[in-house]
């Protein structure tokens, strides 16, 4: 008897040394998803920009009082990366922010967690911040099949445009793809830069994560109806559309990279020298072919509320729609929706 107890308090130590790894373990891997489903930027929700957020030379007080916004109305809109100028112009226009405190008005935790928080603070959800309005990229099909599993309806107001682009090493002497060649490329039916007409080197198509906002465009704006392939381990990139962008800047991929992002984030928040933007079948995305619709991706962010919801972020929405909200929504950086063909 006294032997087996014995053997019981030797094994006990041991059993709590296994229990004590296994719980690092885990608590590891959670880290590990935390991480790479964006919430790494939980204290910095502008770590992904590496672009100060300065006014602009020409900043001017736009807003005449048609609508009021106070620091709480403006702490209660989310959205992705690429719209934080939106944000940014509407707190300095409403609530007197300046370039030192700028940061402390901005609250945007990526597209997917932005939808997430959004339908979740209208179910009363008090595990998520409080949102009533996001400024992002059109939802996922996943988004639109939970929100209506949940009994909600999304209002989606496309507000500004944008172009979504393809990116690969200022080394790759490719300038320009069709958009064909680009669903080849991604369905992975052409595999080598020299079957369109580059250097003889195996491409590297990066991809994002699955709800991303990109990876949603990459979905239903470009491949459509073409099964987009499973990216090869390394070539998926959830940690946000820097990360991206850096992937395919790297000197090692010069002559093999290519990912992709929105005109605007590429352009004005997140800069790379060793990136150059792909025209797709010879059109660039400046905003004249936007306004034209004649750039292939051309796409839009939009203020999204929950369909039925009544309260000052609905009026924001129809506010950012007027000419003085479309005169912010320009000073922000941003091709207004309501822009004329030239």
């Amino acid at each position: 008897m006294k032997m087996k107890v014995r053997r019981i308090l030797h094994v006990v130590p041991l059993v709590i040394s296994a229990i004590c790894v296994l719980m690092v373990i885990v608590f590891i891997i959670n880290a590990i998803r935390i991480y790479c489903n964006g919430h790494k930027i939980e204290h910095d929700k502008t770590s992904s920009i590496n672009v100060l957020l300065t006014r602009p030379e020409n900043w001017r007080k736009i807003e005449t009082g048609k609508i009021t916004l106070t620091m709480e109305d403006i702490s209660l809109i989310d959205g992705s990366t690429a719209t934080i100028p939106i944000t940014a112009e509407l707190a300095r226009q409403f609530c007197g922010a300046s370039d030192e405190n700028i940061n402390d008005y901005i609250d945007h935790n990526t597209t997917h967690y932005a939808y997430e928080n959004l339908i979740h603070t209208e179910k009363k959800n008090r595990n998520c911040p409080e949102k009533r309005i996001i400024f992002a990229t059109e939802p996922s099909e996943y988004e639109l099949e939970y929100v209506e599993k949940l009994g909600l309806e999304l209002e989606v107001t496309p507000i500004a445009m944008d172009g979504f682009v393809f990116i690969t090493h200022k080394g790759n002497p490719i300038d320009s793809l069709t958009v064909e060649q680009i669903q080849k490329i991604y369905s992975g039916e052409i595999t080598n830069w020299k079957d369109v007409g580059g250097n003889d080197a195996e491409i590297i198509p990066y991809q994002r994560e699955r709800n991303s906002g990109s990876q949603t465009a990459m979905e239903q704006l470009v491949m459509k109806d073409v099964p987009l392939m499973k990216p090869a381990v390394g070539y998926c990139v959830s940690t946000g559309m820097d990360a991206l962008i850096e992937k395919v800047a790297e000197y090692e991929n010069y002559e093999s990279s290519i990912g992709y992002t929105y005109y605007y984030y590429t352009n004005n928040l997140y800069k790379n020298e060793d990136i150059k933007v792909l025209k797709i079948d010879g059109i660039t995305p400046d905003n004249e072919n936007l306004v034209n619709r004649s750039y292939p991706f051309t796409t839009a962010y939009y203020a999204v509320i929950i369909k039925g919801y009544e309260g000052k972020h609905k009026e924001l929405r129809d506010y950012l729609l007027t000419d003085e909200g479309q005169e912010i929504i320009e000073l922000a950086g941003y091709c207004p929706i309501n822009a004329e063909v030239k």
